[in-house]
């Protein structure tokens, strides 16, 4: 691992990825000053991300998104995500999937939520699959279709994401998208439960209530 002494004078050179590290580890390091002095750490994100890299956008973005470093300014903060999407930063696609879901920073647009969600599902980004799925069973910028948000449920699930556990779940029980299943409605329920989701517990008393 480089040295700060050797990140700082690699940074004071241009380099955007010292740029960068420099900026994670005065804000994320065992060793930072707490709290984090996010004006000594955004405009190191900005001249990397100024320089065109990629997690340095997507950090930017986070920077406006939360006015940390800067005022906060959430047409900024998508406009930085979608450089940082533009060069297949999962996450970033994610946020600007969600933004264009709620309108946060964007004119509310199904379209872009699905073209953005996609693209970050299909990189295996789990909140994006978990999302895309709940699109499908709710009909949500899309034609409703059980069968599909199963399947982007149970991608997120095999990654450990308690909500796609829990709707895979619920799917399990009530048969949609799937044949009811006890034994694998009790199976998701409990693995979302083991991760502290609450109403996956409600769920599992009910489960075992109806089958007693």
């Amino acid at each position: 691992m480089e040295t700060t002494a050797i990140l700082q004078k690699r940074a004071e050179q241009g380099d955007a990825d010292a740029l960068f590290r420099l900026g994670h580890r005065l804000a994320f390091s065992r060793n930072r000053p707490r709290p984090t002095d996010w004006d000594a750490v955004f405009p190191l994100w900005k001249r990397a991300a100024e320089a065109g890299h990629v997690r340095a956008s997507f950090y930017l973005g986070v920077c406006f998104e939360h006015g940390r470093g800067t005022v906060r300014d959430l047409s900024e903060s998508i406009r930085w995500f979608e450089k940082a999407a533009e060069q297949n930063h999962p996450v970033a696609m994610y946020n600007l999937g969600f933004s264009y879901r709620k309108g946060d920073g964007v004119r509310q647009d199904s379209e872009r939520m699905l073209y953005w969600y996609m693209r970050a599902a299909k990189q295996g980004d789990a909140p994006s699959q978990r999302d895309l799925g709940w699109c499908y069973h709710e009909g949500f910028g899309v034609e409703q279709d059980d069968v599909l948000a199963v399947h982007w449920y149970r991608e997120a699930a095999r990654q450990g994401d308690r909500i796609a556990e829990y709707n895979l779940g619920l799917s399990y029980k009530d048969g949609e998208g799937v044949k009811i299943s006890a034994r694998w409605a009790r199976y998701w329920l409990e693995k979302a439960a083991r991760q502290g989701h609450r109403q996956a517990k409600v769920q599992l008393r009910r489960l075992t209530g109806a089958s007693a």
